[in-house]
């Protein structure tokens, strides 16, 4: 009979002790610290379909599918809290398979970044502002607006931690 009590007080203690807290997301003041580093795309997502490459298939996912080229799905973003202009800097680098004339490892875009509205957006100076959905230690899922042919997208972009 005792062992009976006994199991019913010392498992539900193990299981409580046990569970660990999946929620590692970063507070909104820490956020500058927390993008600095390099980032590997996870998963490209449109809002609605869309035929990049031009072979008449529309798709949402588009790191998934072939409509962006596999010498892009590998590219590295990073985020600096300063660089030789000593402005917090953005920039996407070729990985290995480095796209069209470009050598591994070369910038593919470079830019300033900062955080605004309350630490909610990563805005930029030439390309359109990123809207954080959520960031944690090793996850950046950003939103941002984009336009082909004509036509307007909300892009969501997945980034895991190098």
């Amino acid at each position: 009979m005792k062992i009976n009590h006994l199991f019913f007080l010392i498992i539900p203690t193990l299981l409580f002790l046990s569970c660990k807290s999946d929620d590692d997301s970063v507070p909104k003041s820490s956020r500058d610290q927390a993008l600095l580093g390099q980032w590997d795309y996870e998963a490209i997502v449109s809002d609605r379909a869309v035929d990049l490459n031009g072979d008449n298939i529309s798709n949402i996912d588009l790191l998934g599918t072939q409509e962006i080229r596999q010498c892009e799905k590998d590219n590295i973003t990073t985020f600096t809290d300063s660089g030789p202009s000593n402005k917090p800097e953005y920039n996407v680098t070729e990985s290995n398979l480095a796209c069209d004339d470009n050598g591994p490892f070369s910038f593919v875009e470079e830019d300033f970044w900062s955080l605004t509205s309350n630490n909610t957006v990563i805005g930029f100076e030439n390309r359109s502002p990123f809207r954080i959905i959520e960031l944690s230690k090793n996850k950046l899922i950003v939103e941002t607006d984009d336009e082909f042919e004509g036509l307007e997208y909300v892009i969501t972009i997945t980034y895991k931690k190098r």
